[in-house]
C-alpha cells in the first residue's frame, strides 16, 4: 500500500524556494502504513501532487522531499550514490592522494536526506539521522561497497538523540573489517588522524579543511595565533607549516593528545602549544594573553533551536569582548558557528555588541567545502558560517 501525504488548507505555498522538508503542523492528513521504507506522494489539500519523498512516520518532520513533480525512479538511490561519488572524484579528492579525508555524501546536497558519508583514507563512516535512511542501511552499505570499495572498515553510526527523534534503535555496527582506534587522512598532502566513532561527529570536521588553508595563508607573516576549539589540530597545524606560532585551545583532553601528534607527524610540534581551556569561560591563563595577530573562534553547536539563539548570541558576544582585546592593530579575528540558527547577521551583531560598533571590518565570509554541496532552497543545509574580521585600530 502506498502512503500519501496531505498538506493542511493553511500550510501555505510549497516548492523548491519554501523548502524541502514538511512538518508535522502542516500535514492534514496520512493516508497508508507507518513504513520507512515507503516512497510517500506529497499533495495538497485539493488532493494535486506536489512531489514524492522519504516518510518518517513518528518524526517532528514527516516527509522529507526527493523531487517535486513525478515520483523518483526505482533506482533512485543508486543513482544519487554514484553521482556523488563521482561528483567527489571530479573535484580529485581521493583520486590524487593529496586528500584523502572528505565527503562523500552530504545528505539533501546529494538527494539522499539523511545520509552523511565520510571518508577517512581506508576507512568510511556512514552517519544515519533519519528512520527513512535507518531502514535502508544495508542496501546503503552494499552499494557503496560496489561503487567504490575500500580496503578499510565501514562504520556505521545513527546517533541517539537523532534516533529518538525519528523512532529507531541508535546503530553503531562495523562492517568489513575491525572497529579502527583512529581515523587517518591526508588533507592537502598533510597527514592527520582523530578519534574514530562514537566519538566526535563522524570523527572530524572535513567541512573546514579549504578554509584552514585560507586563514593561514591570511595570517602568514602576520605573527602569532590563538586556535580556539582546536579539536585536532586543523586551523593551528595549517597555520604552523607557514611558519606561525600557534596556541592551541580545547577542553578535551583526548583532543590536545590528537594535536600533539598531528603537530608532531607534520614536523611542527615546537610551533604548536596545546593548552586545556574551555573556550566560554575567563581564559585566564597566561599563555592565553597575547597578544595575538589571528585568532580562531571555532566552538561547537550553541543554538540547536531558534529559543537558543538569545543564549548563544549573549555567550558569544561576552567571549568575543575577551578575544578583541587580545588581536594586535591590523589582526584578524575569524569567527565560525556551525548552528543553523545562529547565521551571517547573528555573527555581526555579536562583533558589533562585543565591540560598540568600532574598530573592525568583515574581509571574509566563508562556508562549507565543494564536497559539501548544498540544495538551493534548503535553508537547514547551509549551517557553517565563517566570518573573519579584520581590527582596523
Amino acid at each position: 500500500m502506498t502512503v500519501r501525504v496531505e498538506l493542511r488548507r493553511d500550510a501555505g505555498k510549497f516548492g523548491p524556494a519554501q523548502g524541502y522538508w514538511v512538518r508535522r503542523q502542516q500535514v492534514a492528513r496520512v493516508q497508508g502504513p507507518p513504513d520507512p521504507q515507503a516512497i510517500a506522494e506529497l499533495v495538497d489539500h485539493r488532493g494535486r501532487t506536489l512531489g514524492f519523498g522519504l516518510y518518517s512516520p513518528e518524526s517532528s518532520i514527516v516527509l522529507r522531499v526527493l523531487g517535486f513533480g513525478g515520483p523518483p525512479a526505482k533506482d533512485w538511490l543508486e543513482q544519487r550514490l554514484a553521482s556523488a561519488l563521482a561528483a567527489r572524484s571530479a573535484l580529485g579528492l581521493g583520486v590524487s592522494g593529496e586528500t584523502t579525508g572528505y565527503r562523500e555524501v552530504n545528505s539533501e546536497g546529494d538527494g539522499i536526506p539523511g545520509l552523511v558519508v565520510d571518508r577517512f583514507g581506508d576507512t568510511r563512516v556512514v552517519q544515519c539521522t533519519t528512520a527513512p535512511i535507518a531502514a535502508r542501511l544495508p542496501r546503503i552499505v552494499a552499494l557503496l561497497d560496489q561503487l567504490a570499495p575500500l580496503p578499510g572498515a565501514t562504520i556505521v553510526i545513527a546517533p541517539e538523540r537523532a534516533a529518538a527523534r525519528e523512532g529507531f534503535s541508535p546503530i553503531f555496527e562495523v562492517r568489513n573489517g575491525e572497529a579502527p582506534r583512529s581515523l587517518a587522512w591526508h588533507e592537502h598532502s598533510r597527514p592527520f588522524c582523530a578519534p574514530a566513532p562514537p566519538a566526535q561527529k563522524t570523527g572530524a570536521y572535513h567541512d573546514q579543511r579549504d578554509n584552514r588553508a585560507r586563514f593561514a595563508a591570511l595570517l602568514h607573516g602576520r605573527g602569532p595565533m590563538l586556535d580556539l576549539g582546536a579539536h585536532v589540530g586543523g586551523f593551528a597545524i595549517a597555520a604552523a607549516l607557514r611558519g606561525t606560532q600557534v596556541v592551541a585551545v580545547d577542553q578535551s583532553a583526548a583532543a590536545l593528545e590528537f594535536v600533539r601528534q598531528n603537530a608532531e607527524a607534520n614536523g611542527v610540534a615546537e610551533r604548536v602549544e596545546p593548552v586545556a581551556a574551555d573556550m566560554f569561560a575567563s581564559l585566564d591563563d597566561p599563555r592565553l594573553a597575547g597578544p595575538f595577530a589571528g585568532i580562531v573562534f571555532d566552538p561547537p553547536k550553541i543554538a540547536a533551536t531558534r529559543r537558543d539563539v538569545g543564549r548563544a548570541l549573549a555567550a558569544l558576544t561576552r567571549t568575543l569582548a575577551q578575544l578583541q582585546a587580545r588581536v594586535l592593530a591590523h589582526g584578524l579575528l575569524a569567527v565560525c558557528s556551525c548552528s543553523h540558527h545562529l547565521g551571517e547577521l547573528e555573527l555581526d551583531r555579536a562583533m558589533l555588541d562585543a565591540s560598540g560598533g568600532r574598530g573592525w571590518t568583515r574581509i571574509g565570509h566563508w562556508g562549507a567545502g565543494p564536497d559539501h554541496p548544498i540544495l538551493p532552497g534548503h535553508a537547514e543545509g547551509e549551517y557553517l558560517r565563517v566570518r573573519v574580521y579584520l581590527r582596523t585600530a
